[in-house]
């Protein structure tokens, strides 16, 4: 029997996502920001990486802001971690629609700048020195807050004490941080399911491929790496793997705001799906692949092999044969 689905349906006015999982909130989100150095594996001087993260907060703590409830206490239990990657000349709350979400699900999500390719640096962040500097550091950036999260699971001090499941880890990333994401599943063996968001430079990526479970989202009109870039970073997964096209989406349907912070301009263009909707078909299907593979939890799993209209849907959940490998 073929163990891959693959289906297509036409975007329209309604979407009628279906809601479940990718609805319903289950935790208030808390926020924080925890500064963690490391060394710069390029010039050797110290790269401080302020992380916001993103929690289930227990009731009536924290201060309301618009990305959670400021430094609440986070609930008691303990919880999947995820690190978040933003993209080229972005920031670590690029896709609070995605990153809070999280939380309110049962994730603790870090998110670290990359210094030298953030948006607070534009257009510095442009130059193609400062791009390099990040490309040799994004890995190890992401593994050193990943081993600090660690460490503050189990520093009696820290507020996340107790509160994390250390092998239950998750990674995702957006754009150069889709890249970041599949470079790190090939260097982190701690990572159990990944996330990856319109991804560029698969060429890049080393030899070998990727076995762990991966959703690779990439969108129909995306003019900056295009949608084949996707579709290549598809095909190096020999996982359980699955592929989301967004019909009509570009390269920034899946940021929050498709609005550039320093010229005001709108780079989204008349025909693109609406960002509330290409986040929700975003949501319906990368929270419980999430649930699924980091968490693991068996609730949720039909909805990532049944197309919704909106999407282009390749599923392969066992893995491709050995012979496409």
């Amino acid at each position: 029997m073929r163990r891959w689905i693959t289906a297509i349906a036409v975007c329209t006015a309604s979407l009628g996502v279906a809601p479940g999982l990718a609805s319903a909130a289950r935790y208030r989100v808390g926020v924080t920001t925890l500064t963690f150095t490391k060394t710069s594996v390029s010039t050797g001087t110290p790269r401080p990486l302020a992380t916001l993260v993103w929690y289930p907060a227990a009731t009536r703590s924290g201060t309301p802001e618009a990305h959670g409830f400021r430094d609440a206490t986070v609930r008691r239990g303990r919880f999947p971690l995820v690190i978040f990657s933003h993209g080229s000349c972005g920031s670590p709350d690029e896709a609070t629609y995605l990153t809070m979400a999280l939380a309110s699900r049962g994730f603790v999500v870090a998110a670290p700048p990359h210094p030298g390719n953030t948006v607070a640096e534009f257009p510095a962040c442009l130059a193609t020195a400062n791009f390099i500097d990040s490309v040799l550091n994004r890995v190890p950036d992401v593994r050193f807050v990943l081993d600090s999260m660690l460490a503050e699971d189990a520093s009696p001090t820290s507020r996340f004490a107790g509160r994390l499941k250390s092998g239950a880890v998750g990674m995702s990333g957006l754009s150069f941080g889709g890249f970041t994401t599949l470079l790190v599943l090939q260097q982190e063996p701690r990572i159990k399911a990944a996330l990856a968001l319109v991804p560029g430079g698969t060429a890049a990526l080393r030899a070998g491929n990727i076995a762990i479970p991966t959703m690779v989202i990439g969108s129909e009109r995306d003019q900056i790496v295009g949608y084949a870039e996707s579709e290549s970073a598809y095909a190096r997964l020999a996982g359980p793997r699955f592929l989301i096209e967004l019909l009509g989406g570009n390269h920034l349907s899946v940021v929050d705001d498709c609005v550039n912070p320093h010229t005001g301009v709108n780079l989204c263009v008349a025909g693109d799906i609406a960002q509330d909707d290409a986040h929700r078909l975003v949501l319906h299907y990368a929270l419980p692949f999430m649930r699924r593979y980091v968490a693991t939890a068996r609730a949720g799993g039909r909805i990532l092999v049944r197309p919704v209209k909106g999407v282009h849907l390749t599923a392969d959940p066992h893995g491709p044969p050995a012979a496409d490998q």
